[in-house]
């Protein structure tokens, strides 16, 4: 859809401008005048979407900011255009523009959402559309918000938490080429002008230096490269990524980490659905269908089948669960089931996982880095052993 600046007068004489979509120049100036404002330039703009990727912070500031809105009293169009005037990244103002002409034009909020399925997954739709049924939109927008901030603030702190360990193991790579690269090399003249057998361990590390400089190095460097970006890119077939979920969740620590934050997002957004009204088979459908991995994915599609054929959702997790639904889970599930509260428990449990994977990525962070540099300590002295102790050899010769 076009993008224009433009410039205008509104019913007091002042002058006002500002940057809009439309479909075309007329359309700019009925959408004004609807404002209260007669047009009287307008010059259509490019857009640059290098800058622009709709973040989540955008949706969450989206969906509160029209809970308040519309807590205030406004009408759900006139809330649309403001949130439109505001917004500053200019793809998601254009999404909300669209957004705010297919209510114009009688489509609901949760049917003009699922014209943008790239940027407005379906949870967020069903609780827009349990918003409107229920006759308590802005109260379900705010769940939403409050729901899509704290799995925000969770994945940033999974990310904030790998983010030295990555450094660390860099770090020690960088040091560990280095010193076969830059250091061990010098000390190859002074081997060969000795004339003598070196040691086992000395030959191993100057052929290790001289693999690491040489073009075969780069191209194997290069090759794996390639070869991971081919497969990642065209030959991910259902088998392949089977298999790489299955090294996922398998995975020492990193795995039982992986599958207790599926199971915090799961918990979570079935918790905040049942809240909302939805009944638990349809929940658990639609919380499946934004999980990536397919054993997982796999293991929830047995639970939605046993729980629609009539189990309770504690059975179908003893049934089904694995190593995916722990015994203590069952157990908040079944408390949750027999006192009618199962979405309160589900929001227990989830907390309870969120402090698990807490402490254990304190212990990953905490032991990782001491652990890299113990190796990478041991590697330095075994160097050392390996180029001096032919060095003071020679000098005791002499």
């Amino acid at each position: 859809m076009p993008y224009y600046s433009w410039y205008g007068v509104n019913i007091f004489a002042d002058i006002k401008s500002g940057k809009s979509f439309a479909r075309s120049c007329d359309d700019l100036d009925q959408i004004l005048f609807a404002r209260n404002i007669a047009i009287i330039s307008c010059k259509e703009k490019k857009i640059r979407n290098i800058f622009n990727k709709i973040s989540e912070d955008n949706k969450i500031n989206f969906f509160r900011q029209l809970s308040i809105l519309l807590d205030a009293g406004l009408r759900l169009p006139d809330a649309l255009i403001i949130l439109c005037d505001q917004s500053k990244n200019i793809k998601f103002r254009q999404i909300i523009f669209e957004i705010e002409t297919d209510i114009f034009e009688g489509f609901t909020l949760s049917q003009a959402l699922k014209k943008h399925p790239n940027v407005f997954d379906t949870m967020m739709i069903q609780i827009v559309k349990v918003g409107q049924e229920s006759g308590d939109l802005s109260r379900c927008l705010q769940q939403l918000s409050d729901y899509l901030q704290e799995r925000q603030a969770f994945y940033k702190k999974l990310k904030t938490a790998s983010v030295l360990p990555v450094i660390t193991l860099a770090f020690f790579f960088v040091v560990t080429f280095s010193i076969f690269a830059f250091v061990v090399p010098k000390f190859i003249e002074v081997f060969r002008s000795m004339g003598k057998e070196l040691p086992p361990l000395t030959k191993a590390m100057l052929q290790l230096s001289e693999f690491l400089r040489s073009y075969i190095f780069m191209c194997i460097i290069l090759f794996i490269i390639f070869f991971v970006f081919i497969i990642k890119k065209y030959c991910i077939t259902p088998k392949i990524k089977s298999f790489l979920d299955s090294i996922t969740i398998n995975f020492p620590i990193l795995g039982e980490i992986y599958i207790q934050s599926f199971l915090v997002y799961f918990l979570r957004s079935v918790s905040l659905l049942l809240r909302g009204g939805v009944r638990l088979v349809p929940a658990i459908n639609i919380s499946k269908n934004s999980v990536k991995n397919n054993r997982i994915k796999s293991q929830i599609y047995k639970l939605e089948l046993d729980v629609c054929a009539g189990s309770s959702l504690s059975q179908a997790m003893t049934d089904y669960g694995g190593i995916f639904f722990p015994q203590d889970l069952v157990a908040m599930v079944k408390i949750g089931e027999e006192s009618a509260l199962l979405h309160i428990m589900l929001e227990k449990a989830a907390d309870m996982y969120r402090e698990k994977i807490d402490r254990s990525i304190f212990f990953f962070t905490t032991v990782f880095q001491p652990f890299l540099m113990i190796i990478l300590g041991l590697l330095i002295t075994l160097l050392i052993f390996a180029i001096y102790v032919p060095i003071f050899g020679l000098a005791n010769l002499a």
